[in-house]
């Protein structure tokens, strides 16, 4: 679904996309009311988001969105790629955040990425913004956790494959998140990806 209230943009996108066989554009919206029902309606896997709608900003919106479609992704598109707008987008749940100058082969790209893997797929723009200056020290088992959260394994999966409970795992995972100062998953996937800390 593309969400931008300049409709020339939107045709656009909508053009360009479509050009790619693997990609289909099921609905537009232009406004935040319409990207609503239109979400609802159409529920769409991936959402293409302006930062700047006519009546909500889009990291309003991308809650108000999730509480509907809770699996769906969202790739923010802006003219104001500056840090404040990079992690708000990451905090409000966004899997990319691109800049409108960017290419069509940028989108593209980023969209199969993310249909691959939406649980933890982070733009490389994303990451080398979060990322801090110094290697945090993470055990041995906080390394393979970590190496199976940047491959999209979920917690119980983590457990399944390195027999522990469920609890070990959530408590690890806790641990991998306070060391690498990140609130949730997609944060401690891109500061790893962005140290080199584990292999993409």
């Amino acid at each position: 679904m593309l969400v931008d209230d300049h409709e020339i943009i939107r045709a656009g996108l909508s053009r360009g996309l479509q050009s790619a066989e693997d990609i289909e554009v099921i609905c537009e919206a232009a406004s935040g009311s319409e990207a609503l029902a239109a979400a609802e309606k159409f529920r769409p896997n991936i959402i293409i988001l302006d930062i700047e709608l006519s009546d909500i900003s889009g990291l309003e919106l991308i809650p108000r969105i999730r509480r509907v479609l809770p699996e769906s992704s969202f790739i923010m598109l802006t003219m104001y790629p500056e840090s404040e707008y990079l992690q708000r987008a990451l905090n409000a749940g966004a899997s990319a955040f691109l800049g409108k100058e960017g290419s069509l082969l940028e989108l593209v790209s980023t969209i199969r990425s993310i249909a691959i893997n939406p649980r933890t797929f982070i733009s490389p723009f994303i990451a080398r913004a979060l990322a801090p200056q110094e290697k945090p020290m993470l055990t041995t088992q906080e390394l393979r956790i970590l190496s199976l959260l940047v491959q999209g394994a979920t917690t119980k999966e983590v457990s399944e494959l390195l027999y522990i409970s469920h609890a070990t795992t959530k408590t690890h995972i806790n641990h991998i998140y306070a060391k690498l100062e990140a609130r949730n998953r997609a944060q401690a996937v891109a500061t790893a990806l962005r140290l080199g800390m584990v292999a993409p």
